[in-house]
Formats: C-alpha cells, sequence, structure tokens
C-alpha cells in the first residue's frame, strides 16, 4: 500500500484527473482504491484526497543482529526474571488445569 500511495503522490500530486484516467488507474494497479480521490462536481474531476498527499510510510526499523555475547546476555537475563516468579501460583494454576482436564475427560465419558 505504501508504494501505491507514493506512486499516486509522485504522478498525480495535486492536479486534478479525469474519470478515463481514474478507471485505468484503478484497473492497472490493484492496490488503488477509489476512495482516496474526491470529486469535484464544478471541474467535473477528481483529486487526491488530503489525507493520501499527507501521507507518509513510516520507515521500516532496522533491527541489528546480536552478537553472540549479546545474545548470551539477554537470555541470562530473562533466566534471572523467571526467578522472580511465585511458584506457588504456578504450582496452585497447574493443579487447577490438572482438575479441570479430570473433570471435562470424566464428564465426556458418561456423556457418551
Amino acid at each position: 500500500m505504501d508504494k501505491t500511495i507514493r506512486y499516486l503522490q509522485k504522478t498525480i500530486g495535486e492536479r486534478a484527473i479525469l474519470k478515463q484516467e481514474l478507471d485505468t488507474l484503478i484497473h492497472i494497479n490493484d492496490g488503488v482504491e477509489i476512495n482516496w480521490f474526491e470529486y469535484d462536481e464544478i471541474e467535473q474531476a477528481y483529486y487526491l484526497t488530503p489525507e493520501i498527499l499527507a501521507y507518509e510510510a513510516k520507515p521500516k526499523d532496522d533491527f541489528e543482529a546480536l552478537g553472540l555475547g549479546n545474545l548470551e546476555e539477554r537470555i541470562v537475563d530473562v533466566l534471572e526474571e523467571g526467578k522472580n516468579i511465585k511458584w506457588s501460583k504456578v504450582a496452585l494454576g497447574a493443579w487447577l488445569f490438572l482438575l479441570f482436564i479430570v473433570v471435562y475427560t470424566i464428564i465426556e465419558t458418561v456423556t457418551k
């Protein structure tokens, strides 16, 4: 979509286009949408909407590959955070889940 909008901004900009040109644009470029244009009844022509004219694509973030040392530090940090988990809550959750599975299995077996 970003490429399509940039293409329209460069080729059309603020100039008017006729219905035939708009139809050609829509058929040639799959991404072009009719709601990106405003119709001026006086001039009987189409213009790009102000939102499309002002649209700027978000820059893609450049992700840098982690070196082995940095990766190891990140893994160790995550493991250290895991030590802060309240294991009583995890154990209670596991028992409740096990109880649910047992009850569900019994109910399924009885109802068949």
